[in-house]
Order: structure tokens, then sequence, then C-alpha cells
């Protein structure tokens, strides 16, 4: 299947690499988050100082090796889910060697829900959120 969706390129840095000359599989939650920030900026970074997004749920799955050497990766996002308060995003994540259709080497998800930074309370999406989630449902 191929690929599609809104593709971010991540570096793996010299810090990513375990002892193994793998990507850590902690880190791999990092570098989701990098592109899941490139991603949303386009329709969140207007609202930043008043709607905040909260991580509800993360799920990764790794289904092969990603190295050094196949920096920068690709993490193709979309949004899998989209709800009053919370959307879940997809992930498939790739070497910049891979073709675009290939086998991801990790697949992941992640579930963030609208939250009001004053007042410290869970919040419907803004309708300009939500138009800009559902360009990218899959």
């Amino acid at each position: 299947m191929t690929a599609t969706g809104f593709v971010a390129e991540v570096p793996v840095r010299w810090s990513d690499i375990d002892m193994y000359q793998h990507v850590n599989h902690a880190t791999m939650v990092t570098i989701l988050e990098e592109a899941r920030v490139v991603f949303l900026k386009q329709a969140f970074a207007v609202d930043i100082a008043t709607t905040g997004l909260l991580i509800a749920d993360v799920n990764v799955a790794y289904k092969g090796q990603l190295r050094l050497t196949d920096s920068p990766l690709q993490v193709t996002m979309w949004t899998k889910r989209l709800r009053a308060v919370d959307f879940t995003l997809g992930y498939e994540v790739r070497s910049v060697h891979a073709e675009p259709d290939s086998r991801p080497a990790v697949i992941a998800s992640t579930q963030l829900a609208a939250f009001d930074i004053e007042e410290q309370r869970l919040v419907r999406l803004a309708p300009h959120h939500r138009e800009f989630l559902q360009r990218w449902a899959r």
C-alpha cells in the first residue's frame, strides 16, 4: 500500500542510537513527537497560548531496524480518528532510502486531546482544527 499522508523528515542524532547501533526504542517516541509538531503547527500554532494538546495514548510497534545511516527518517502521518475533543494520528516510519510503498520499520499511533490551558480542562476541537485534521483523514 502506498503511504499517503503528511511526510516529515526527522534526522537521527548520534545520541538516538543504542549500543547495538539501532535507533533506541524510547527515542522513537521523541522522533514521532518531532514529526507531529511539524505536522500540527499548521493548524494549532495560532492557538498555542490558549489551546494545548495532551497525549492520552501512545502505541508503537517495531517492525524493522532503523540505524544512523537511515537518517533522516521519513515519518508519514494521517488522521485515523476524529472526535469532539480528541483525535488519533497514525504514523509509519521508514528510512530515507526506503521506497514510499515499502513495509514501514515502525507503525505507531497517538491519541491527543484538546486542552484549555487557562481553565485546565478538556475542550472541543475548534472548527479550523477539525477541518485541518479531516483533510488528512485516511
